[in-house]
């Protein structure tokens, strides 16, 4: 169906929509200042690692961190040309208390060395590790310090002051996984995604992709550990947040689950609109859309240039109206069933349009338009022919024969023919039903079998005149012969 994902969208994640989605179609995000310029899809963008629905990048560094700088210190004062989770082999799941012993074990471990030798090398070595030792104690014991050296590392790492093979085989890992995943390609990028999270890489994308691969997959709980593990490391991360509220919203339907992601992403940037969209989104597929709308308005009259809230309900409401379609398990296809779901899907696309107007929306509303549309549906055209031939033949006979039964004859099946033309023409929808079933609808089976069975019955009484023309020129030349006396 060209309906989207994200579910979309989406979707989750590194998901496995995108509705759709995930479009999203079923997502990652882009700076701050680059969400009121420009609308993104709800489907994953592998080229920019972009979503619609998250605000704050996975690798986007200090500028767009969704946590405050801490109080104590600056980040010049760091330490900007080593990684000490990888240095220290840090857990980054770990909290402060579990860092803090381990230091203390590597502390302990080294001190003892050091007066075990006499090398200058080895000594040299281990003042080094020592001193790897007093920054991890100084940056990653205290929750603050700890945010504020993430936020130094994502920098380093971006601006290239960090030179780390091991995490640039990563990012080539994650820019493989990213190809793939766009491609259809689900399970190469989850397998490169898998790996990237192995390596424990400095990219929260890494549990974003793999996420968003499960989700494809119908993996729905194995998406949401991989979101908790990735938040676990990355707390911060908005978009694993929002990524969980939406896998748990249309994957794993626990409404619950949902809420309480809901209310830890408002909780995390208040400032931002990313979870108070998400939570009209839960309000529709919890069928509250009445609560729904009303939210939307509310937060729309308070926020009037919120363009970023605007266009993830718009596209939310997109993603919603998917619901409208039925799945046929029996035929594993999804179609419009009825009018009444036609009439909703048609009003909440305008709904979307009427809050953000662009391309997207505008694309999906006009989509919904044309499945209104009445167009000529062909499958009757076999009988169609067929009527409007022997009406003609009967038609034509009459006039000959000045025969009014002919005529009448001739007539009826063009009655019947004009009544074929006329339901030939039906809303797309319905059109489009059969094509993805293959099976014509009850009162469209009805008809094309009465236009079959005049056709045929057509058929039938001219090869029956024919006959019974020759039966009486043989009767009559038998006369004529005297073969009967």
């Amino acid at each position: 169906m060209s309906l989207k994902q994200n579910e979309s969208n989406t979707t989750n994640s590194s998901n496995t929509s995108t509705e759709s989605a995930t479009n999203n179609s079923w997502n990652n995000n882009t700076s701050t200042s680059s969400e009121q310029s420009k609308a993104e899809d709800t489907t994953y963008d592998a080229s920019n690692t972009t979503t619609y629905t998250s605000e704050s990048s996975s690798f986007t560094g200090a500028a767009n961190s969704n946590v405050k700088d801490p109080v104590l210190g600056s980040t010049k004062n760091m330490n900007l040309k080593t990684d000490l989770y990888k240095e220290l082999e840090i857990d980054r799941a770990w909290d402060e208390k579990s860092i803090r012993n381990h230091l203390k074990s590597l502390q302990k471990l080294w001190t003892q060395r050091q007066g075990a030798t006499n090398d200058k090398e080895q000594l040299l070595l281990i003042d080094k590790i020592l001193g790897f030792i007093e920054d991890g104690y100084r940056y990653l014991t205290k929750e603050l310090k700890r945010q504020q050296y993430d936020k130094a590392l994502k920098i380093a790492y971006k601006d290239g002051q960090i030179v780390d093979e091991a995490e640039e085989k990563i990012q080539n890992l994650l820019e493989q996984a990213r190809v793939y995943y766009r491609k259809g390609k689900v399970q190469m990028a989850a397998k490169l995604a898998q790996e990237a999270v192995d390596n424990k890489g400095n990219d929260a994308l890494a549990y974003d992709l793999l996420a968003r691969c499960y989700f494809d997959t119908n993996a729905y709980e194995k998406a949401i550990n991989i979101i908790d593990q990735g938040i676990c490391i990355f707390k911060d991360n908005a978009d694993l947040h929002w990524l969980g509220a939406r896998i748990a919203t249309i994957g794993t339907k626990n409404y619950n689950d949902a809420q309480r992601r809901i209310n830890e992403l408002i909780e995390l940037v208040p400032e931002k609109s990313i979870g108070h969209s998400e939570q009209v989104y839960l309000h529709l597929r919890k069928g509250d859309e009445t609560l729904a709308f009303q939210e939307i308005d509310s937060y729309i009259a308070s926020n009037p240039s919120d363009d970023t809230f605007k266009r993830n309900v718009a596209y939310d409401l997109d993603a919603y109206s998917n619901t409208c379609y039925v799945y046929d398990a029996g035929q594993n296809a999804s179609f419009i069933a009825d009018k009444v779901s036609y009439t909703k899907c048609l009003k909440l696309r305008a709904k979307a349009v009427e809050i953000f107007n662009d391309e997207h929306t505008q694309d999906r509303l006009e989509n919904a338009k044309y499945y209104g549309k009445k167009e000529w549906n062909d499958w009757n055209m076999p009988a169609i022919k067929s009527l409007a031939l022997y009406g003609t033949v009967f038609v034509g006979l009459g006039l000959f024969s000045n025969s009014e039964a002919f005529s009448g004859l001739g007539i009826i099946l063009y009655i019947i023919m004009g009544i074929l033309i006329a339901f030939s023409f039906r809303p797309y929808w319905q059109i489009n039903k059969t094509y993805v079933t293959g099976n014509m609808g009850t009162a469209e089976q009805i008809i094309n079998q009465i236009g079959d069975l005049a056709a045929k019955t057509a058929i039938w009484m001219l090869k029956f005149l024919i006959k019974l023309i020759g039966w009486i020129f043989k009767f009559v030349i038998g006369l004529a012969s005297g073969k009967w006396f």
